[in-house]
């Protein structure tokens, strides 16, 4: 397994104290990328920062693995906007 792309499902809910039948859960709905390298399911680490954020939601908030799907559409859409807005910040300045 390369090391350096991904991270063992049970390493992570081991130091997340989290069952793996929640990030199985999260895997069926689409919300996360559960893989098998090398006979060992794994998270690609490009995921990582996703996956904790929805983690401290569902723990900090009790949202259900359903209404982690509306929210993560909901933030990453947020972003998305907020990126435009700069951007047009930018193009606005330089005309100023």
């Amino acid at each position: 397994m390369n090391v350096k792309k991904y991270i063992r499902i049970t390493d992570f809910c081991k130091g997340h104290a989290l069952e793996e039948s929640f990030l199985v859960s999260l895997h069926e709905i689409e919300l996360i990328d559960i893989r098998e390298v090398e006979s060992e399911r794994v998270i690609p680490k490009r995921d990582l920062r996703r996956l904790e954020r929805l983690v401290r939601l569902h723990r900090d908030l009790e949202i259900s693995p359903q209404g982690l799907l509306a929210v993560d559409h909901l933030l990453n859409r947020m972003e998305v906007l907020q990126e435009e807005v700069l951007e047009l910040r930018r193009r606005l300045n330089r005309w100023e």
